[in-house]
């Protein structure tokens, strides 16, 4: 690896403690420099054009091609501030990212999730799941829950509550229903004890993985004969919430959306409500072709009714 990338790792990590944008950054330019064989300083748009097309043909998504983009464009940005003579940047924004069709989020149906939790039995990992499809969190949110970040005997009138550190360094607050209480509860009964002071540990005692925490999903979806994945949990509370008529302000800052567009994509998830009003319309809809059928067959009643040459 260059060492202008290992420094700008450590800067990425200096502004975002919280996040795993460095690793993913630096591990973004570590293939991209693999596959150029080339020094940062004579990198070319050309070269950017045939990376670019080089990803499509290996089958990579379109995120995973535009998050590549921008760190290789954040890179030289960077460099354009450390270094004397810093080389041009050769990522353009309007050149050298790909637009995406905005797909709706996959959400989860009762019937399984009542699968999944049926054989989830372990009190750490039950915690887990239900903390994503109870409060909307993301497994990097998961993992970074830590025992200062929990007030789970709040003064009366306030709800038991996580404060969340989301993407970008962000901080949210979200509460717990009874439910979640409960075996939040229920895993610190027989929680380690451990100077870690992550929620969740790992049979070592330590911080829990993203990749643990997604392999223990995975083992119990092989368990129920079902596939899903901790974002589709976390897509399921959104649209909950939806279902149950919550504004969409609340469930944005419920679920961390810096853009309010983000949210309101699931309101196309919310099948009852659309079923309800699409019911109405269908049956408003109905009552005007009656209305029209009746109105005709008193016309034409009428018109039978008058005399040959009398004018109407």
């Amino acid at each position: 690896m260059f060492p202008e990338i290992e420094q700008f790792k450590k800067h990425l990590w200096r502004q975002s403690q919280h996040t795993s944008t460095c690793r993913h950054y630096a591990s973004d330019l570590q293939l991209f420099f693999t596959w150029a064989d080339k020094l940062p300083i004579a990198i070319t748009i050309s070269d950017v054009d045939a990376y670019i097309t080089h990803c499509q043909e290996q089958g990579h998504a379109i995120t995973t091609i535009n998050r590549r983009l921008t760190a290789l464009r954040s890179f030289y940005q960077f460099l354009a501030t450390e270094i004397d003579n810093p080389p041009s940047n050769p990522v353009l924004p309007r050149r050298h990212f790909i637009r995406q069709k905005r797909s709706l989020p996959r959400d989860v149906t009762n019937d399984i999730l009542d699968r999944l939790f049926a054989v989830i039995t372990a009190p750490r990992d039950k915690a887990i799941f239900l903390l994503m499809l109870r409060c909307g969190l993301r497994v990097g949110e998961i993992r970074r829950l830590s025992l200062a970040d929990l007030d789970l005997q709040p003064p009366p009138g306030q709800l038991p509550r996580l404060w969340i550190h989301g993407k970008g360094g962000k901080q949210r607050v979200v509460y717990l229903s009874p439910q979640a209480l409960t075996v939040l509860n229920d895993w610190f009964a027989i929680r380690p004890t451990s100077p870690d002071p992550a929620v969740f540990l790992n049979r070592y005692n330590h911080r829990l993985s993203v990749p643990g925490i997604q392999k223990r999903l995975a083992h119990y979806c092989r368990q129920a004969g079902i596939w899903l994945t901790c974002h589709q949990l976390r897509h399921t509370f959104g649209r909950h919430l939806t279902e149950a008529q919550v504004p969409v302000t609340t469930t944005q800052r419920l679920l961390g959306h810096a853009q309010l567009r983000t949210t309101q994509i699931y309101t196309h998830l919310s099948n009852r409500q659309a079923q309800a009003e699409f019911e109405t319309a269908m049956v408003q809809i109905a009552g005007w072709f009656e209305l029209q059928e009746q109105t005709l067959k008193v016309s034409q009643t009428f018109r039978v009714s008058q005399p040959e040459g009398v004018a109407l």
